[in-house]
């Protein structure tokens, strides 16, 4: 078996799952994703203010 390049690779997969991809299932997950990970960020930053420093 050849080796497959990883842009290649990742274009075979994204093709073999695209027909089972719910897009506005995965667009919703996304957007909870990212809102997530700025509460997350918003909350770290308020801990460091607050003198929370890093966590041990």
């Amino acid at each position: 078996m050849l080796p497959v390049e990883p842009a290649e690779l990742r274009r075979l997969v994204l093709a073999a799952v695209d027909p089972y991809v719910d897009r506005d299932v995965l667009a919703r997950q996304v957007t909870r994703q990212e809102e997530q990970r700025r509460a997350l960020l918003a909350f770290l930053a308020g801990w460091d203010a607050a003198g929370g420093g890093a966590p041990s």
